[in-house]
């Protein structure tokens, strides 16, 4: 099946920070960017950024989100080299073992928290006067639908993310007119997150930790598990001149599959 992940047209003058951009999904939205002619920048893991190459020309800077210090060193350094931005992508983020709540470890909670939604919310606050002074800015956070479902043994993930929609709302609110804030939520996406994410050591191939890509895809009324490129398309839309008028949103990327119980 062909999927145009680059029709939505952005302006190419135009600077995108991508936060996570080593991973699946990230690398997919990278090279999607800069397919269109944009300068981008990537933060991620150290390790991601030396296991992941990216395409020549993605300035890189190392972060760890769960780190306040980090966070504020990296956007400092970006700031000296690039004092203004138009796109912010926030795609990092990680889960753990599936654990039902009366066993789950609170540190293992709050460390998931503490990179999917604390982490997502001190980019975005060192991104603000960045973005300022960019051109019809907008910020694109990745949630998941998991948010909006009760899956078990996802308590940490699925309550981090149920905050970054909330965040995205919230910002949306704060930092109108000028800059647009909406989040995409995809359902399963067979990447390496599925294997433990890159920061952890997984990879795009072998078997996912976390479910079965032939019953997942069973119970998706398009009939398959998703793919970086079918997140790609909706977070171009929600960065482009097409979605000027859009802001605060949650769009749900999943095949169908938030239909369905």
């Amino acid at each position: 099946m062909n999927r145009p992940d680059s029709a939505v047209l952005l302006p190419s003058s135009r600077k995108a920070l991508v936060v996570g951009g080593c991973g699946g999904i990230g690398h997919a939205v990278v090279r999607a960017l800069l397919d269109q002619g944009l300068q981008v920048v990537v933060m991620d893991l150290p390790g991601s950024l030396q296991s992941r190459p990216l395409p020549d020309g993605v300035e890189t800077f190392a972060v760890d989100l769960r780190d306040e210090a980090s966070v504020a060193d990296a956007f400092h350094a970006l700031a000296a080299r690039h004092p203004a931005l138009d796109y912010l992508v926030n795609v990092a983020g990680y889960t753990s073992a599936l654990v039902p709540v009366q066993d789950l470890d609170v540190t293992v909670f709050d460390d998931i928290h503490a990179g999917n939604l604390r982490g997502m919310l001190l980019c975005c606050k060192h991104a603000l006067p960045l973005l300022r002074r960019g051109t019809d800015a907008a910020i694109v956070n990745v949630s998941t639908g998991i948010a909006n479902i009760g899956a078990a043994g996802y308590a940490a993930y699925a309550t981090a993310k149920a905050g970054v929609n909330a965040l995205t709302r919230v910002l949306a609110a704060e930092a109108a007119p000028n800059i647009r804030v909406n989040a995409i939520a995809p359902g399963g996406v067979d990447t390496a997150f599925l294997r433990g994410g890159y920061g952890r050591g997984g990879r795009e191939d072998g078997a996912p930790l976390r479910l079965s890509i032939e019953d997942y895809a069973a119970r998706v009324p398009l009939g398959r598990i998703g793919v970086a490129a079918d997140v790609v398309g909706p977070v171009l839309f929600m960065l482009s001149p097409a979605a000027i008028y859009v802001t605060g949103q949650v769009l749900h990327v999943n095949g169908g599959a938030l239909m369905r119980d």
